[in-house]
């Protein structure tokens, strides 16, 4: 199904998610199958449940161990796209796969000896190249020390419920309204009458909000929670931890593929990382290899 709603969203370019029918989406889980789709890199998430399709780019992905060069379609689908794309590729001489999966789009890849092969045949569908895709991003992305945050006041008055993440568990405790209140540091997930609010505190009267993920790392700093294969390339971390889009969208163009949760041991593993991704992820997210 996450091939038509790709197509649907591609035509449609903009919306809500709240307007996607349920059974365009995987099991009906409208968000999950959105916010999979921008961790692929097909559209963007924006303020007030709102998405927008990315253009059509061709992302080119790690050098593979036997050389040859690969590239994923990203963004925009449309009949017209593959079409256009497919007799690029005949024309250049170099290989399209297309790799169907349950619960995501299919992935489409451009195969090559060389990246001067996949530069031909991104010409000749009128489709950009970007090169280096994982590590261009990664290093246009703030590390989690800097990360975006609006400073606020500590939340007052009557909350339903306030958690704090906790280092020693890596998951939410709960907690009490004076105890964030009073503490040095840490960060807090309140919910109020109307909403939640993610708190990052350092300081009894430092606070700001944050996106929850970075908050998550931010308070995770400096642990040794990460693993890394190095004949797979397979990173390892613990499923509480789950980067900001942009960290999880450059980890998965990696390969094209979404990451995997193993709910047994409760980790996500993104797969053919390169030492380089591995050393500007942990530098960013501020974890180490355990």
């Amino acid at each position: 199904m996450t091939d038509r709603l790709l197509e649907w969203m591609s035509f449609r370019r903009s919306g809500r998610i709240s307007d996607i029918a349920s059974d365009l989406a995987d099991a009906g889980a409208v968000r999950r199958t959105v916010e999979n789709l921008a961790t692929l890199g097909h559209l963007e998430l924006l303020a007030g449940a709102n998405w927008k399709i990315a253009p059509p780019v061709l992302a080119v992905l790690p050098r593979r161990p036997n050389g040859a060069a690969a590239a994923v379609l990203c963004g925009a689908r449309t009949p017209g796209v593959l079409a256009a794309l497919a007799s690029a590729c005949a024309g250049v001489g170099v290989q399209l796969e297309t790799e169907a999966a349950a619960a995501r789009p299919s992935v489409i890849r451009v195969i090559a000896g060389s990246n001067s092969g996949l530069a031909a045949a991104a010409s000749a569908a009128r489709i950009p190249l970007q090169h280096d895709a994982a590590l261009t991003l990664l290093a246009c992305t703030p590390t989690i020390r800097k990360w975006p945050r609006t400073p606020c006041p500590m939340v007052a008055g009557r909350v339903e419920t306030v958690r704090r993440f906790s280092r020693s568990r890596i998951g939410w405790i709960d907690s009490t309204l004076p105890e964030a209140t009073a503490a040095r540091s840490g960060f807090f997930r309140i919910k109020r009458d109307w909403d939640w609010v993610s708190i990052l505190k350092t300081d009894v009267s430092d606070c700001s909000y944050i996106d929850d993920s970075a908050g998550r790392l931010a308070a995770a700093a400096k642990l040794k929670v990460a693993s890394w294969t190095a004949s797979s390339g397979r990173l390892d971390l613990p499923g509480q931890l789950y980067p900001p889009a942009a960290i999880a969208r450059a980890l998965t163009l990696c390969t094209g593929l979404l990451p995997q949760y193993d709910a047994a041991t409760r980790r996500i593993s993104f797969a053919g990382v390169p030492p380089e991704i591995l050393r500007l992820t942990l530098a960013i997210t501020g974890l180490k290899l355990a």
